[in-house]
């Protein structure tokens, strides 16, 4: 028996056991899912608002995570690029990740299903750095970018390959987020002479093009439990090729990760000198974006890190 929601899914007298129900049984009809999937024994909702839903589903045929968004031509781009990101890590053979079983449309709604992780509290992190440096080594021959657009939060990336990291950086990165800044209100002035400080600083700067997870902060890896240990792994990925110092700058932007992590890092991957002067810029992006996303005090972390640039 389900156990009924203190929360409803919608505005709308909408039951959530059907909901999950119709994207099971419509997983299954692709022949994503076995049919025992069709049983639920449970579920759990983990966030409810008006830009998405999340639970977990308990059925015979085992657990599975659900996110679904209002239906949107967006909405519908971000879980392709979500499944398509994920499943570019995982055949890089280099971390475990989520498995994306379906994207589909139903009732007004897209929805992503994915593989439950049932996560630990603390794992290796070492062995994280290990594998992270590993997955940098999958390397793209067109240079840098991906074969689809891709989403950091809701923020679209342009993904156009680009054989120039200077160029890439700047105009595919920082330019875009600026100009969707300015249109949104936000007075940031300089914006010129950051990005001839960003082409400049990049300029001599032509690292491998390493396939990356784009938005790698604590919230977006984590640990599986396992008899030999809790082992690595990433989700809610930002997938494309680029540097992969810029992995690295993300992670110490929201609290650095553990110095285990950049130990085993190291013993797999060198990190190139001046890393610590392109760190500000590749963190910036990450604050551009969450100011475009979330405004507050991120735009003025944004205005004081374009200073000290």
């Amino acid at each position: 028996m389900v156990t009924p929601m203190p929360v409803p899914l919608h505005s709308t007298d909408e039951n959530p056991e059907y909901a999950l129900t119709r994207i099971l049984a419509d997983a299954i009809d692709k022949r994503r899912l076995p049919a025992g999937a069709s049983a639920i024994q449970g579920y759990s909702q983990h966030l409810n608002n008006a830009q998405q839903q999340q639970f977990v589903i308990r059925t015979e045929a085992g657990d599975y995570f659900v996110k679904r968004q209002p239906a949107s031509s967006s909405s519908t781009e971000q879980f392709e690029a979500e499944s398509h990101g994920l499943i570019t890590i995982a055949a890089s053979h280099s971390i475990r990740t989520a498995v994306p079983y379906a994207t589909g449309s139903l009732d007004g709604y897209h929805y992503i299903l994915l593989s439950h992780l049932a996560l630990a509290v603390h794992g290796d992190w070492r062995q994280a750095g290990q594998q992270i440096a590993r997955m940098h080594g999958w390397h793209a021959e067109q240079g840098y970018g991906f074969d689809t657009t891709t989403y950091c939060g809701a923020t679209a990336l342009d993904n156009r390959w680009n054989l120039s990291w200077a160029d890439f950086y700047t105009c595919q990165r920082i330019e875009p987020l600026l100009k969707a800044l300015t249109d949104k209100g936000e007075h940031i002035t300089g914006t010129n002479r950051l990005l001839m400080k960003c082409a400049v600083l990049l300029e001599q700067h032509q690292p491998d093009a390493s396939l990356l997870h784009g938005d790698l902060w604590s919230g977006n890896i984590g640990f599986i439990p396992d008899p030999e240990g809790s082992l690595p792994v990433i989700y809610d990925p930002a997938c494309y090729f680029g540097d992969a110092e810029t992995d690295l700058a993300m992670t110490e932007l929201f609290g650095r990760f553990p110095e285990s992590f950049y130990q085993g890092y190291r013993e797999f991957r060198s990190i190139d000198e001046g890393y610590e002067e392109r760190r500000n810029l590749y963190q910036l992006f990450h604050l551009l974006n969450h100011a475009l996303l979330f405004s507050g005090h991120y735009a003025i972390q944004c205005r004081d890190l374009m200073r000290k640039l």
